[in-house]
């Protein structure tokens, strides 16, 4: 079986820690990489060597999420690289602060809203006509909180159910085009971010371990495989699932 069809995957958020990890299960695939970043920069420059490691082609480009325009201009560029996309990966998001509900700023629900939902949004409404030409998949990041609600990452749980829902959307109204679209629920992942988090709270890491069922917090790799497999051909039938991926802690 041929995994993927001729062509490139476009990952939006590349310059993060979970999109890396995305480029690089692509990568591994053989997958050309067209990636992009709002702010990162170096970190994308980062991401683009480690694909490129690994002998494939890649594109960088800046891109930001709030602006469909700026989005519609990095999937040309992509496309135009590599001749097709049959891949895109939502990877972006809000810059998250845990926070109680009722302490939480307008200013942070704006900024979930604007950047993570429309940006969502944006880049599924400007992917479609690249994927309907290769009966692609989309594929976004989401947050095991669709399962299980936690204390204090209100504006990430209520952002990401939009997200969810957005992919049944698609994957009801554009599978007749061939076109499949998915989330990934993330769970506890040892990215930078988290392990500033543990850092801060100590008792944290050890009290994931203990609600995780498979006693450990989750691989960035281990996202990315799940991602890319989703994306191929070997996962042709599955669309408009909400996968959980964090070691059963939703259970």
């Amino acid at each position: 079986m041929v995994d993927f069809p001729k062509g490139a995957v476009f990952v939006l958020g590349g310059s993060g820690a979970l999109g890396r990890a995305i480029c690089a299960a692509f990568a591994r695939a053989g997958v050309p990489v067209g990636l992009s970043y709002h702010n990162g920069a170096k970190a994308a420059e980062v991401t683009a060597e480690e694909v490129r490691a690994l002998g494939v082609e890649t594109i960088v480009l800046q891109a930001d999420a709030s602006n469909r325009a700026s989005i519609v201009a990095a999937l040309k560029a992509t496309a135009e690289a590599f001749g097709a996309i049959h891949s895109v990966v939502y990877a972006g998001g809000a810059s998250f602060t845990p926070q109680f509900f009722s302490k939480t700023d307008e200013s942070v629900w704006q900024n979930w809203l604007q950047q993570d939902l429309m940006g969502a949004i944006n880049l599924a409404t400007a992917a479609l006509p690249y994927l309907r030409e290769t009966r692609g998949s989309f594929t976004a990041l989401s947050t095991y909180q669709g399962d299980m609600i936690e204390v204090r990452g209100g504006p990430s749980a209520v952002s990401k159910a939009a997200v969810d829902r957005m992919v049944k959307v698609i994957a009801k109204e554009e599978g007749r085009h061939g076109v499949r679209a998915n989330t990934v629920r993330c769970g506890w992942i040892g990215t930078e971010g988290v392990e500033r988090l543990f850092s801060m709270m100590p008792h944290l890491r050890e009290e994931k371990k203990k609600t995780v069922p498979l006693g450990r917090i989750g691989r960035p790799d281990e996202i990315g495989d799940t991602v890319a497999f989703l994306s191929s051909q070997r996962a042709g039938y599955i669309t408009g699932v909400n996968l959980t991926a964090d070691g059963g802690e939703s259970l």
